[in-house]
């Protein structure tokens, strides 16, 4: 079905070029709306929740929206803390009692709540440690705390996992046995219990003063050149990111032995700065406890350990590590491509917001030093480098679900693409200065304990009026992509609207189904399973839909009875765990 290129590819090749001399259109202005709003959470097909209320004679409490009219809903009162949650979740709260509101329906619930969820993964993670010899007679102190898919945008959510080993005690329960002897572990489990043990399996790169060795796991040493380094330590510090396969995370190692990249001195204090990317993966087992398939250790250290400015300015981007700390604020990091996006907001007066790209680089040429005096050799590091950064001034700030910046300055809603420029998408009432915003089609602004806010719902028509009077080239059919509500179609070079095909566009397969609306989520076509995006995107590789993995091959076809890379896929094409 992909191999050739179609008539339809053809015509919209050709719309592109004709609307590339069009001058491009005038940000949408969006409707102002009366409404008293404390806190919103934007979601897609012009959903949204938010706490407030509407008139002066309305209750305060939640309300969810569904494009058309306000819905009260019952029991809870607020957004709770962790907001968003899982891909289409967020915590309410009344008081104490605690809820869950889904925003693909509206409804509000006391079952499997956030904290429920949590717990349960608990006890699952528990009961699968109490099997291990690794963690002796159990891991009486356990404790985990949610570690991703807080804060940024939906996401997969994933715990931190901390749990101490009783050295000798005769119940599990009597936590007052615990003493030095006992052993701390610490590693990520999913909300099935899924883990991984993150306290052997380190893959470090150190500088021993004549080449850089690796060291596997704690407590490996390294002699090959009469110098001894060890690792004795890896301290957790703080999670940062995930991807779809992924889970990264900063860390300090106590290296003994370990000597100054920069000056070929010998490390003060033996400590050493790395960020980690681990499988989500299970891979070996360590006395019946499953460690990460895969996990790599990229240094990140200021100029005084290694003299490298692009290491340096990386060192600067990470919460824990910069100094100056106060001077930042709700920081979010997220990977886009493989590099990882450190989004903040820079303030001292300027109120901008900044994002900078960080590569994991697993080589990179390193300058040599001996007694602080460079000595013209490299060294090949496994680092993190900064790459580039973007500032726009803001209002207020928000990372969408696809990964995307936007900033609200003074009436314009701006966006930015993986660090590309911020551009002017909508325009509002200058007042407003708070902002959530799921994509490009569903977004909400407000104004800070005022009684007016906005939505993508209203606006369209006025900007499309206004283009038509400026643009008087332009020809008269539509062609290309066009939204109506929170629906997408679109219209070849002659006008014609696309239905019921696959296209290409710019590299990225759609859907048009018969009605000629872009298709979303899964789709059946002639008994093969296909999945697209919330942006219409044919996904390939490994998905997660909900908590199940699937995988899509290149064509984009959904694999079932059958295993790929190792992993066994039933009949319905879920991963069997």
């Amino acid at each position: 079905m992909f191999k050739r290129a179609n008539k339809i590819t053809a015509l919209l090749v050709a719309a592109a070029s004709i609307m590339s001399v069009v001058p491009a259109m005038a940000a949408t202005n969006l409707e102002t709306k009366d409404g008293t709003i404390e806190k919103a959470v934007a979601y897609k097909d012009g959903k949204y929740l938010y706490q407030g209320y509407r008139t002066e004679g309305d209750d305060t409490g939640l309300y969810f929206n569904a494009g058309d009219k306000d819905k009260k809903l019952d029991n809870a009162t607020e957004i709770g803390s962790v907001g968003k949650y899982s891909d289409k979740y967020v915590q309410a709260l009344d008081g104490s009692n605690e809820y869950i509101v889904d925003l693909s329906t509206g409804t509000i619930s006391d079952n499997d709540t956030v904290s429920d969820l949590k717990s349960t993964a608990q006890v699952k993670l528990q009961e699968k440690l109490n099997k291990t010899s690794r963690y002796g007679k159990g891991p009486g102190k356990i404790t985990i705390t949610q570690a991703t898919g807080k804060g940024a945008r939906f996401g997969a959510v994933w715990y931190e996992y901390s749990a101490t080993t009783q050295a000798s005690a005769t119940t599990t329960s009597d936590t007052t046995e615990y003493g030095a002897n006992d052993i701390s572990y610490s590693g990520y489990v999913d909300q099935l219990g899924n883990y991984i043990d993150c306290s052997k399996n380190a893959n470090i790169y150190v500088y021993n003063g004549t080449k850089m060795v690796k060291l596997d796991n704690i407590g490996d040493s390294d002699s090959s050149d009469g110098t001894t380094v060890t690792l004795n330590q890896i301290n957790y510090m703080r999670t940062l990111s995930q991807d779809d396969k992924y889970i990264y995370r900063l860390v300090s190692a106590k290296v003994s032995g370990a000597v100054s990249v920069k000056t070929g001195l010998p490390e003060a204090n033996d400590t050493l700065y790395y960020v980690q990317r681990i499988s989500k993966a299970q891979g070996n087992t360590e006395k019946d406890a499953y460690l990460p398939q895969s996990t790599e250790s990229f240094q990140i250290e200021d100029t005084s350990i290694i003299g490298n400015e692009d290491v340096s300015n990386a060192f600067a981007a990470i919460d824990p590590l910069k100094s100056g700390i106060a001077n930042y604020t709700g920081t979010k990091y997220y990977m886009v491509d493989g590099s990882m996006y450190v989004t903040f907001c820079e303030d001292g007066g300027t109120d901008k917001v900044k994002t900078i790209k960080l590569n994991l680089k697993t080589s990179t040429k390193l300058d040599e030093y001996k007694s602080g005096v460079k000595t013209g050799n490299k060294l090949d590091g496994h680092v993190v480098v900064k790459d580039s950064d973007k500032d726009q001034k803001a209002d207020a700030w928000v990372v969408d679900a696809n990964k995307n910046v936007w900033a609200l300055y003074q009436g314009e809603i701006l966006k930015s693409t993986k660090l590309g420029d911020f551009n002017s998408v909508y325009t509002c009432d200058r007042s407003f200065n708070l902002i959530d915003v799921y994509d490009d089609n569903n977004l909400i602004a407000w104004k800070k304990d005022g009684n007016a806010y906005t939505t993508v719902t209203k606006g369209t028509q006025q900007s499309q009026a206004d283009a038509a009077t400026t643009v008087t080239t332009a020809p008269a059919v539509t062609i290309g992509w066009k939204q109506d509500g929170a629906n997408w179609t679109l219209f070849d070079a002659t006008g014609t609207k696309v239905a019921n095909k696959w296209v290409n566009v710019s590299g990225v397969w759609y859907f048009l189904k018969a009605d000629g609306v872009m298709a979303t989520g899964w789709h059946n076509d002639n008994g093969t399973w296909y999945f697209l995006k919330s942006s219409g995107a044919m996904a390939t590789g490994w998905y997660n839909d909900n908590g199940t993995w699937y995988f899509l091959n290149e064509s984009g076809a959904m694999l079932a009875n059958t295993t790929v890379d190792g992993y066994i896929l039933n009949a319905s094409g879920a991963w069997v765990k």
